[in-house]
């Protein structure tokens, strides 16, 4: 797996319980998590909605899955195609459940969060991921600069404006968290079982994302076509989607090396010169979509970057 992302999804860590939610699902016990942004009401189900995750729910709500504590494998075996050296296979345990996004955060809820739609124009739809967004913009550059030190975000920042609303402590995954999210219990380059047989054009990843060789290059006529709406593709086996390609998504912690030996909730180094992007996006090759990558981008930049919630309890 690749280490890179966008602004996808963002994880959301449960830390306070919300009130009156007696009268719902105990938080840390139901799979689902529904976030109502017309209303800034949250609730909690075991079930799907009946037909499945609706438009409403690309748009006006955000649908959040929990994931239970585990340990896996963080990283890429040796002989994996198109590995690089950032990619050092280590032990990883997960001692808490949390909640992640089930898509990307896409245009329409990044606009009724912050009431703006920064996305490139070329690029727009409700149904989107929002793109074009920093790591500052979405966590803030003063209180939101300062992770793994605490989780604080600025007051008008993405998550500073969430936060306010749900009464709840949302933030993005960490990498370990996201990259756990990602595989759901498989151990190869991609989250369906199966491993990149190409360095290009992969058919196996075609089914899960949209990259440079499947939708997002128009070769013909030599121009970008961009990401694709969010839940075009396959699901990985819990059910999330878009964790390969449509655009990189931001983690918490800062690039660096990986620990040498196991870890357990591992938060990241304490500096380092960018913050972790994994998921690669529409322009990558078939390499950089899969699931270690890792790549350091400055908090500031104007790529296009999406991202995911999730939750501590």
């Amino acid at each position: 797996m690749k280490k890179i992302l966008c602004l996808v999804s963002a994880a959301l860590f449960l830390t306070v319980c919300l009130t009156g939610c007696s009268s719902l699902k105990a938080p840390g016990k139901a799979k689902y998590m529904v976030v109502d942004l017309l209303s800034s009401g949250v609730s909690y189900t075991d079930v799907e909605p009946v037909g499945g995750w609706s438009e409403e729910y690309k748009t006006t709500k955000l649908a959040l899955r929990r994931i239970e504590p585990g340990t896996f494998a963080m990283g890429s075996p040796e002989d994996e195609l198109g590995r690089r050296n950032d990619e050092t296979q280590h032990e990883v345990t997960l001692t808490r459940p949390f909640y992640i996004g089930i898509f990307e955060i896409t245009q329409k809820q990044y606009q009724l969060i912050t009431g703006g739609n920064p996305s490139v124009t070329e690029y727009r739809g409700d149904a989107k991921p929002v793109d074009n967004v920093s790591y500052n913009d979405i966590r803030g550059a003063q209180k939101g600069a300062q992770w793994p030190a605490n989780n604080e975000v600025d007051e008008f920042s993405f998550f500073g404006k969430l936060r306010a609303r749900t009464k709840l402590d949302f933030d993005l995954p960490t990498e370990a968290q996201w990259e756990y999210a990602c595989r759901a219990g498989t151990t190869t380059a991609l989250n369906n079982g199966t491993n990149l047989s190409n360095e290009e054009r992969d058919y196996n990843l075609d089914k899960l994302a949209r990259y440079h060789f499947n939708g997002g290059f128009d070769r013909d006529k030599l121009e970008a076509r961009g990401h694709a709406f969010v839940g075009s593709y396959v699901p990985n086996f819990w059910g999330l989607y878009d964790m390969h390609g449509n655009v990189m998504e931001w983690c918490l912690d800062w690039y660096g090396k990986y620990p040498e030996g196991p870890a357990a909730d591992p938060a990241g180094p304490e500096t380092g010169r960018g913050r972790v992007l994994r998921g690669g996006g529409w322009a990558a090759t078939a390499p950089a979509a899969a699931v270690p990558p890792a790549a350091p981008i400055s908090s500031t930049p104007t790529t296009c970057t999406a991202t995911s919630v999730s939750a501590w309890y």
